[in-house]
Protein backbone atom coordinates (compact mmCIF):
# COMPACT_ATOMS: atom_id res chain seq x y z
CA UNK A 1 0.00 0.00 0.00
CA UNK A 2 1.45 3.52 -1.04
CA UNK A 3 1.13 5.87 2.21
CA UNK A 4 3.08 8.54 3.03
CA UNK A 5 6.22 6.46 3.37
CA UNK A 6 7.07 7.38 -0.43
CA UNK A 7 7.40 11.11 0.43
CA UNK A 8 10.38 10.31 3.38
CA UNK A 9 12.29 8.88 0.61
CA UNK A 10 15.82 9.46 -0.21
CA UNK A 11 16.39 12.53 -2.22
CA UNK A 12 16.33 12.43 -6.46
CA UNK A 13 18.84 14.30 -7.71
CA UNK A 14 16.95 15.94 -10.58
CA UNK A 15 13.98 15.07 -12.47
CA UNK A 16 13.84 15.38 -16.57
CA UNK A 17 10.99 17.83 -17.23
CA UNK A 18 11.52 18.35 -20.94
CA UNK A 19 8.27 17.11 -23.25
CA UNK A 20 9.09 15.72 -26.52
CA UNK A 21 7.02 18.62 -28.10
CA UNK A 22 7.41 21.01 -26.03
CA UNK A 23 4.18 20.75 -24.05
CA UNK A 24 2.91 20.12 -20.26
CA UNK A 25 0.91 16.86 -21.43
CA UNK A 26 3.29 14.60 -23.18
CA UNK A 27 1.86 11.79 -25.41
CA UNK A 28 3.79 8.49 -26.88
CA UNK A 29 2.15 5.38 -28.49
CA UNK A 30 2.95 1.99 -28.21
CA UNK A 31 1.77 -1.66 -28.24
CA UNK A 32 -1.17 -0.11 -30.18
CA UNK A 33 -2.39 1.83 -27.41
CA UNK A 34 -1.63 6.11 -27.17
CA UNK A 35 -0.70 7.38 -23.82
CA UNK A 36 -1.38 10.72 -22.30
CA UNK A 37 -0.15 11.89 -19.65
CA UNK A 38 0.58 15.32 -17.57
CA UNK A 39 4.08 16.06 -16.77
CA UNK A 40 3.46 18.63 -13.87
CA UNK A 41 -0.34 18.30 -11.63
CA UNK A 42 -1.24 19.79 -8.14
CA UNK A 43 -5.15 19.12 -8.91
CA UNK A 44 -5.54 15.49 -6.71
CA UNK A 45 -9.18 15.41 -8.31
CA UNK A 46 -7.91 15.39 -12.12
CA UNK A 47 -6.52 12.55 -13.94
CA UNK A 48 -3.02 12.85 -14.53
CA UNK A 49 -2.60 9.88 -16.46
CA UNK A 50 -5.35 8.51 -19.97
CA UNK A 51 -4.66 5.65 -22.25
CA UNK A 52 -6.67 5.20 -25.72
CA UNK A 53 -6.57 2.69 -28.16
CA UNK A 54 -5.34 4.03 -31.87
CA UNK A 55 -8.83 4.92 -32.76
CA UNK A 56 -9.48 7.44 -29.86
CA UNK A 57 -11.25 4.70 -27.81
CA UNK A 58 -10.35 5.45 -24.11
CA UNK A 59 -9.26 2.93 -21.95
CA UNK A 60 -7.74 3.65 -18.95
CA UNK A 61 -7.18 6.52 -16.67
CA UNK A 62 -5.37 6.75 -13.68
CA UNK A 63 -4.80 9.38 -10.47
CA UNK A 64 -1.49 8.90 -9.34
CA UNK A 65 -1.46 12.11 -7.25
CA UNK A 66 -5.19 11.39 -4.88
CA UNK A 67 -3.06 7.80 -3.37
CA UNK A 68 -0.54 10.46 -1.53
CA UNK A 69 -2.03 12.70 0.38
CA UNK A 70 0.86 14.67 1.56
CA UNK A 71 2.00 15.32 -1.66
CA UNK A 72 1.41 18.91 -2.91
CA UNK A 73 2.40 18.09 -6.35
CA UNK A 74 3.45 15.19 -8.71
CA UNK A 75 5.83 15.26 -12.00
CA UNK A 76 5.59 12.45 -14.33
CA UNK A 77 8.32 11.49 -16.56
CA UNK A 78 7.52 8.58 -18.14
CA UNK A 79 4.38 6.41 -18.49
CA UNK A 80 4.48 2.72 -20.56
CA UNK A 81 1.28 -0.01 -20.81
CA UNK A 82 1.36 -3.23 -22.13
CA UNK A 83 -0.52 -6.51 -21.65
CA UNK A 84 -2.26 -5.99 -18.14
CA UNK A 85 0.45 -3.32 -16.73
CA UNK A 86 0.65 -0.09 -16.63
CA UNK A 87 4.43 1.33 -15.42
CA UNK A 88 4.92 5.06 -14.58
CA UNK A 89 7.68 6.44 -13.18
CA UNK A 90 6.70 9.73 -10.77
CA UNK A 91 8.43 12.27 -8.61
CA UNK A 92 6.24 13.59 -5.57
CA UNK A 93 6.70 17.19 -3.58
CA UNK A 94 5.76 17.37 -0.04
CA UNK A 95 3.42 19.62 1.12
CA UNK A 96 6.03 20.93 3.79
CA UNK A 97 8.43 21.83 0.54
CA UNK A 98 11.26 20.21 -1.05
CA UNK A 99 13.11 21.90 2.06
CA UNK A 100 11.75 20.28 4.82
CA UNK A 101 11.25 16.85 2.98
CA UNK A 102 13.38 15.69 -0.10
CA UNK A 103 11.61 14.51 -2.95
CA UNK A 104 10.28 11.61 -3.54
CA UNK A 105 10.66 9.28 -6.98
CA UNK A 106 8.87 6.11 -7.45
CA UNK A 107 8.21 3.40 -10.15
CA UNK A 108 4.09 2.81 -9.80
CA UNK A 109 2.38 0.16 -10.95
CA UNK A 110 -1.46 -0.26 -12.30
CA UNK A 111 -3.32 -2.11 -13.94
CA UNK A 112 -5.79 -0.99 -16.63
CA UNK A 113 -8.85 -0.64 -14.18
CA UNK A 114 -6.36 1.80 -12.74
CA UNK A 115 -6.39 -0.06 -9.75
CA UNK A 116 -2.15 0.64 -8.01
CA UNK A 117 -0.67 -2.94 -7.78
CA UNK A 118 2.35 -1.26 -5.77
CA UNK A 119 4.91 1.31 -5.65
CA UNK A 120 9.08 1.52 -5.54
CA UNK A 121 10.72 3.83 -4.33
CA UNK A 122 13.66 5.05 -6.11
CA UNK A 123 17.20 6.13 -4.72
CA UNK A 124 19.45 8.52 -6.34
CA UNK A 125 21.20 5.85 -8.52
CA UNK A 126 17.83 4.64 -9.94
CA UNK A 127 15.77 8.09 -10.58
CA UNK A 128 13.21 7.01 -13.83
CA UNK A 129 14.18 9.44 -16.82
CA UNK A 130 12.66 7.16 -19.27
CA UNK A 131 10.24 3.55 -18.59
CA UNK A 132 9.04 0.56 -21.00
CA UNK A 133 7.08 -2.55 -20.26
CA UNK A 134 8.25 -5.67 -22.52
CA UNK A 135 6.33 -8.53 -23.25
CA UNK A 136 6.49 -10.35 -19.69
CA UNK A 137 5.14 -7.24 -17.77
CA UNK A 138 8.74 -6.80 -17.02
CA UNK A 139 9.65 -3.16 -16.83
CA UNK A 140 12.81 -1.51 -17.79
CA UNK A 141 13.63 1.74 -17.01
CA UNK A 142 16.32 4.34 -18.06
CA UNK A 143 18.36 5.37 -15.01
CA UNK A 144 18.60 9.73 -14.59
CA UNK A 145 21.84 9.57 -13.33
CA UNK A 146 23.11 10.03 -9.06
CA UNK A 147 24.15 13.99 -10.22
CA UNK A 148 27.58 15.28 -9.09
CA UNK A 149 29.94 13.69 -6.15
CA UNK A 150 28.93 10.16 -7.16
CA UNK A 151 31.25 7.53 -9.10
CA UNK A 152 29.58 6.81 -13.02
CA UNK A 153 30.65 3.60 -12.48
CA UNK A 154 28.75 2.32 -9.77
CA UNK A 155 25.46 3.65 -11.62
CA UNK A 156 23.13 1.51 -14.01
CA UNK A 157 22.07 3.10 -17.07
CA UNK A 158 19.19 0.49 -17.54
CA UNK A 159 17.34 -1.56 -14.53
CA UNK A 160 14.95 -4.06 -15.42
CA UNK A 161 12.15 -4.90 -12.41
CA UNK A 162 9.84 -7.37 -12.42
CA UNK A 163 6.43 -6.91 -12.53
CA UNK A 164 6.30 -6.62 -8.48
CA UNK A 165 8.73 -4.00 -8.86
CA UNK A 166 11.84 -6.30 -7.89
CA UNK A 167 14.98 -5.54 -9.94
CA UNK A 168 15.75 -8.44 -11.82
CA UNK A 169 18.58 -7.32 -13.72
CA UNK A 170 21.37 -4.06 -14.11
CA UNK A 171 23.10 -3.33 -17.37
CA UNK A 172 25.76 -0.67 -18.48
CA UNK A 173 26.88 2.17 -16.38
CA UNK A 174 26.15 5.89 -16.91
CA UNK A 175 30.80 5.67 -17.41
CA UNK A 176 30.66 3.76 -20.71
CA UNK A 177 28.62 7.25 -21.98
CA UNK A 178 30.52 10.27 -20.80
CA UNK A 179 28.00 12.84 -22.53
CA UNK A 180 25.41 11.26 -19.91
CA UNK A 181 27.97 10.33 -17.02
CA UNK A 182 26.66 12.58 -14.42
CA UNK A 183 23.24 12.64 -15.91
CA UNK A 184 21.06 11.74 -18.69
CA UNK A 185 20.71 15.05 -20.51
CA UNK A 186 18.09 16.42 -22.89
CA UNK A 187 17.35 20.17 -23.60
CA UNK A 188 15.53 22.19 -26.38
CA UNK A 189 18.57 22.00 -28.29
CA UNK A 190 19.56 18.53 -28.31
CA UNK A 191 16.21 16.74 -27.99
CA UNK A 192 14.74 14.43 -26.02
CA UNK A 193 16.21 10.92 -24.55
CA UNK A 194 13.87 8.15 -25.49
CA UNK A 195 13.10 4.87 -24.80
CA UNK A 196 10.63 1.46 -26.20
CA UNK A 197 10.81 -1.64 -26.34
CA UNK A 198 9.50 -4.00 -29.33
CA UNK A 199 9.66 -7.72 -30.51
CA UNK A 200 12.11 -9.01 -28.07
CA UNK A 201 14.42 -5.66 -27.94
CA UNK A 202 14.25 -2.84 -25.44
CA UNK A 203 15.65 -0.08 -26.97
CA UNK A 204 16.90 3.85 -25.96
CA UNK A 205 18.56 7.57 -27.54
CA UNK A 206 20.77 9.34 -25.81
CA UNK A 207 20.24 12.79 -27.42
CA UNK A 208 23.98 14.62 -28.17
CA UNK A 209 26.30 11.61 -28.07
CA UNK A 210 23.49 10.14 -30.57
CA UNK A 211 24.03 6.82 -28.74
CA UNK A 212 21.17 4.00 -29.58
CA UNK A 213 21.82 1.30 -27.57
CA UNK A 214 19.56 -2.23 -28.02
CA UNK A 215 18.96 -5.01 -25.93
CA UNK A 216 17.69 -8.69 -26.06
CA UNK A 217 15.53 -9.35 -23.21
CA UNK A 218 16.35 -13.16 -23.21
CA UNK A 219 20.13 -12.70 -23.34
CA UNK A 220 20.69 -9.34 -22.06
CA UNK A 221 22.49 -9.18 -25.00
CA UNK A 222 23.93 -5.63 -25.72
CA UNK A 223 24.68 -3.46 -28.96
CA UNK A 224 25.82 -0.11 -29.16
CA UNK A 225 25.65 2.61 -32.24
CA UNK A 226 25.92 5.57 -32.98
CA UNK A 227 23.72 6.77 -36.20
CA UNK A 228 24.33 10.66 -35.89
CA UNK A 229 21.49 12.92 -36.94
CA UNK A 230 20.91 14.80 -40.26
CA UNK A 231 21.20 17.93 -39.72
CA UNK A 232 24.26 20.67 -39.68
CA UNK A 233 25.07 23.47 -37.59
CA UNK A 234 22.41 25.01 -35.35
CA UNK A 235 19.33 25.36 -37.82
CA UNK A 236 18.00 21.94 -37.02
CA UNK A 237 16.74 20.59 -33.95
CA UNK A 238 15.49 17.08 -32.90
CA UNK A 239 12.00 16.83 -31.81
CA UNK A 240 11.23 12.58 -31.42
CA UNK A 241 13.41 10.15 -32.31
CA UNK A 242 11.23 6.27 -32.76
CA UNK A 243 12.73 3.21 -33.14
CA UNK A 244 10.67 1.22 -36.01
CA UNK A 245 10.45 -3.08 -35.17
CA UNK A 246 12.86 -3.47 -38.37
CA UNK A 247 15.52 -1.61 -36.37
CA UNK A 248 15.31 1.76 -38.43
CA UNK A 249 14.94 4.85 -36.71
CA UNK A 250 12.57 7.69 -37.53
CA UNK A 251 13.56 11.25 -36.64
CA UNK A 252 11.41 14.30 -36.55
CA UNK A 253 12.90 17.57 -36.56
CA UNK A 254 12.50 21.49 -36.60
CA UNK A 255 14.45 22.77 -39.16
CA UNK A 256 14.43 26.43 -41.41
CA UNK A 257 13.01 25.83 -44.51
CA UNK A 258 15.23 28.03 -46.88
CA UNK A 259 12.87 30.89 -46.88
CA UNK A 260 13.54 32.20 -43.41
CA UNK A 261 11.18 30.00 -41.96
CA UNK A 262 11.24 27.12 -39.80
CA UNK A 263 8.97 23.36 -40.81
CA UNK A 264 9.09 19.77 -39.65
CA UNK A 265 10.91 17.23 -41.51
CA UNK A 266 11.06 13.50 -41.37
CA UNK A 267 13.82 11.20 -41.33
CA UNK A 268 14.35 7.69 -41.79
CA UNK A 269 17.85 5.86 -40.71
CA UNK A 270 18.20 2.55 -42.53
CA UNK A 271 21.55 1.00 -44.08
CA UNK A 272 23.65 3.31 -41.96
CA UNK A 273 22.16 6.54 -43.63
CA UNK A 274 19.39 9.19 -43.22
CA UNK A 275 17.01 9.82 -45.87
CA UNK A 276 14.19 12.38 -45.67
CA UNK A 277 10.84 11.68 -46.57
CA UNK A 278 6.96 12.86 -46.44
CA UNK A 279 4.79 10.61 -44.12
CA UNK A 280 1.90 11.19 -46.93
CA UNK A 281 -1.14 12.26 -45.27
CA UNK A 282 0.12 12.69 -41.89
CA UNK A 283 2.75 15.16 -42.65
CA UNK A 284 3.15 18.52 -40.25
CA UNK A 285 1.64 16.12 -37.43
CA UNK A 286 3.37 15.39 -34.34
CA UNK A 287 5.41 11.67 -34.24
CA UNK A 288 4.56 9.78 -31.21
CA UNK A 289 5.54 5.96 -32.12
CA UNK A 290 5.97 3.50 -34.36
CA UNK A 291 4.45 -0.08 -35.17
CA UNK A 292 4.57 -3.14 -37.45
CA UNK A 293 1.87 -0.89 -39.30
CA UNK A 294 3.83 2.21 -39.78
CA UNK A 295 4.48 5.65 -38.34
CA UNK A 296 2.39 6.73 -35.72
CA UNK A 297 1.74 10.67 -35.80
CA UNK A 298 -1.16 12.65 -33.86
CA UNK A 299 -2.02 16.48 -34.92
CA UNK A 300 -0.48 19.14 -33.05
CA UNK A 301 -3.86 20.35 -30.83
CA UNK A 302 -2.86 17.80 -28.43
CA UNK A 303 -6.45 16.78 -27.46
CA UNK A 304 -7.31 14.71 -30.07
CA UNK A 305 -7.11 10.79 -29.68
CA UNK A 306 -7.25 9.44 -32.76
CA UNK A 307 -3.84 8.93 -34.69
CA UNK A 308 -2.62 8.98 -38.40
CA UNK A 309 -0.43 6.29 -39.58
CA UNK A 310 1.76 6.15 -42.10
CA UNK A 311 2.80 3.02 -43.66
CA UNK A 312 6.34 2.87 -45.17
CA UNK A 313 6.20 2.64 -48.96
CA UNK A 314 2.95 3.74 -49.33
Amino acid sequence: MFLRYVLLAVVIASSQMYAEQGIARAVKSEGGLVIYWEQNSSDAGANQVEIFDEHGHGISKLNVLRPVPDAKRVSIDDVSARGDLIAVGAVYVNKQGSRQIPNAGALLLFDFSGQMLSAITMDTTHAITRLAVDDRSNIWTLTDGAGVGVDPATVPMVVEYSNKGEIQKELLTHKMFPFHASDTRQDALIGPAAMGYEDGVVWFWLPGSTDLVTVSTSDYKVSIMKPGLPMTGNHAYPLAIKREPSGSLVAQLGQENGAGGRELAYYRWSASEWTRFKPGSCDGQVLIGTSAQGQIFIPHEIEHTSTCIFRNGQ
